[in-house]
C-alpha cells in the first residue's frame, strides 16, 4: 500500500471507495473500515478517583419546544477531555512548557499509516515489554508511522467493576523502545501505566518525547473479523480545543 500522501479517498452514492492517483476513477477498490471508539454514554464507567467527572448530556431544544414549530432537537454534552477513547498530548504532563496542546497536533499524527500489534496472550497486571513489540514488528518499518497496540483486553472487560485494576500495561521498556523508533503516536486497548503506579513512568516517557497516547481503543474484533492487515490507515478524530491537554476522539482504522 503507497503511502498516505499518495492516496485519497472519496465516496460516490454511498459506496466506501479509494482513488489511487493515476488511475481512471472507475478504477476503485472498496475500503475496509473500522471504528474503534468507546460510546460516550450516562453512566459509563470512570477512572476510580472523585475528581474524575461524569459525562452529562441536556436537550435544549426537543420537538416540544421549537419556537419554530419545526420539531428540532439540539442537545447539549459537557464531556470530560479524558473521558472515553481520547488523545493525550504532552500538556497532560506539562511538558515543553505546556505548549504543546491538544489544538496543536499535526494533521499528519492524527492520520497516518499505521503498524498494528496484536497481543491476546497478554494477561492481567501483565507488561507489553520492548520485546514483545521488536518481535511483533520484525521486518515492518514503524519510524514515523502510528503503532497500534492491542490485547482484547477493553473489549472484553470495558464495563466490569475492575477493568482499571487489572488491566494489562506498556512497561517503561516499551515506552523507551516507541520513542528510539521514532513512533509519533501510540494508540492502545489498555492502561498505559500499571495500574496504581501514581508515578505514570510511561506517560512520562511518551509525553516528554511528543510521543502522543491515544487510549481506550475498542471493537479490536472488527479488525479481526474484516480481515485487517498489519498496516492501514488510523485517523483520529479529536477534538481542536484551544489549549487543553486532551480530547476525546473518533478513531477509525481504514485499508483499501
Amino acid at each position: 500500500m503507497g503511502g498516505i500522501g499518495e492516496r485519497m479517498a472519496f465516496f460516490s452514492g454511498g459506496r466506501r471507495s479509494l482513488h489511487v492517483p493515476g488511475k481512471d476513477r472507475k478504477e476503485v477498490q472498496t475500503m475496509k473500515v473500522a471504528d474503534l471508539t468507546l460510546k460516550l454514554y450516562l453512566g459509563m464507567p470512570r477512572f476510580p478517583v472523585k475528581w474524575y467527572p461524569a459525562p452529562e448530556f441536556e436537550d435544549i431544544l426537543h420537538v416540544d419546544n421549537d419556537p419554530a414549530g419545526a420539531h428540532r432537537y439540539a442537545s447539549k454534552a459537557t464531556l470530560f477531555s479524558h473521558g472515553g477513547t481520547h488523545l493525550d498530548s504532552p500538556k497532560h504532563f506539562n511538558y515543553f512548557d505546556g505548549k504543546k496542546t491538544i489544538d496543536l497536533v499535526p494533521a499528519e499524527t492524527l492520520v497516518n499509516d499505521t503498524v498494528w500489534v496484536h497481543l491476546p496472550e497478554k494477561k492481567e497486571l501483565e507488561a507489553i515489554t520492548a520485546e514483545d513489540l521488536k518481535k511483533a514488528t520484525e521486518g515492518l518499518t514503524v519510524k514515523g508511522k502510528t503503532l497500534l497496540i492491542t490485547t482484547g483486553y477493553t473489549d472484553t472487560n470495558w464495563g466490569k467493576e475492575d477493568y482499571f485494576a487489572v488491566s494489562p500495561y506498556l512497561g517503561v521498556d516499551a515506552a523507551e523502545w516507541i520513542v528510539e523508533q521514532g513512533v509519533p503516536m501510540v494508540a492502545i486497548d489498555f492502561q498505559t501505566d500499571k495500574p496504581g503506579d501514581s508515578a505514570f513512568p510511561v506517560h512520562n516517557e511518551l509525553l516528554s518525547h511528543e510521543v502522543y497516547i491515544l487510549e481506550y481503543i475498542n471493537n479490536v474484533y472488527q479488525l479481526i473479523e474484516k480481515g485487517f492487515g498489519r498496516e492501514f490507515i488510523l485517523s483520529c478524530g479529536s477534538l481542536k480545543l484551544d489549549g487543553l491537554e486532551a480530547s476525546t476522539a473518533r478513531v477509525f482504522a481504514i485499508e483499501a
